[in-house]
């Protein structure tokens, strides 16, 4: 069977150079997806993070606000004197977070109990704010910085969040 010069098909170096481009194309894409993936990782833990810190923000305000507890609890474990007595209910450092509250119901406290959230820390600071308009003593502290930052394992980097606000006795 001849042959013309016209109905010639590819050399095998021409589907060698064509399987070479698509391969390389294929790699970065694979590349690509598997980027897109860990970033959703880090995304979802950065998230779950947020959560946390929003939590524990919520619970020191409940603390504040149930008549068992009161402002005297919004503090850090001995740091909050009132009267000579220590009485902050918050766990200074960081801590694990443990998912069940306790019998107090205020997550952050001494009494969380659970299997702690793997990957997950927690700090809790709460500092009086002075008032120059009202010096204490004779005057109480009626404003509080409260800062949570919530320590989270992002692949093998540990990172942070944290949410800080003003919690006043009023």
């Amino acid at each position: 069977m001849n042959m013309n010069a016209d109905e010639r098909g590819f050399t095998y170096l021409d589907v060698l150079v064509g399987m070479m481009i698509l391969s390389v194309g294929i790699m970065a894409l694979a590349a690509a997806v598997t980027g897109a993936v860990v970033r959703s990782r880090e995304l979802e833990q950065q998230l779950i993070a947020k959560q946390h810190a929003a939590s524990t923000l919520e619970s020191i305000f409940s603390a504040r606000d149930l008549e068992t507890l009161g402002w005297d609890a919004v503090g850090n474990v001995g740091t909050n004197i009132v009267t000579g007595v220590a009485r902050g209910i918050f766990l200074t450092g960081q801590q694990p977070i443990e998912p069940d509250p306790g019998a107090d119901r205020i997550v952050g406290t001494a009494d969380d109990t659970g299997s702690a959230v793997g990957g997950f820390q927690r700090q809790i600071t709460i500092t009086d704010i002075n008032d120059p308009q009202r010096p204490s003593p004779p005057n109480p502290i009626m404003m509080r910085e409260v800062r949570v930052i919530i320590f989270y394992q992002a692949g093998t980097i540990w990172r942070q969040e944290a949410v800080s606000t003003v919690a006043a006795n009023y």
